[in-house]
């Protein structure tokens, strides 16, 4: 068994979507949360492809998922998911 770690990141925005309107706030957009993270909109749309496209991002820095984190207003288990695989 190999454990893999995923990054479900439009779950984590749905999320806080759903936090967001039940507070009356507009909800946060990739583009949105590339601004306010102080990314590019292509990094942000890296890392919600899935791990086995070519395309995905292939890394994660600490300092990044701080500051998506931060701009959800999640918890890095929102934010990181482990998987077994066979």
């Amino acid at each position: 068994m190999t454990k893999q770690v995923r990054l479900p990141l439009a779950k984590a925005i749905a999320k806080a979507n759903l936090r967001r309107a039940e507070e009356g706030l507009k909800p946060i957009t990739m583009n949105s949360l590339a601004t306010q993270a102080g990314v590019s909109a292509t990094t942000i749309t890296r890392l919600a492809r899935p791990v086995n496209d070519p395309k995905a991002a292939s890394a994660l820095s600490l300092d990044l998922a701080s500051k998506i984190v931060t701009v959800l207003d999640c918890g890095i288990e929102d934010l990181l998911e482990v998987s077994v695989a066979d």
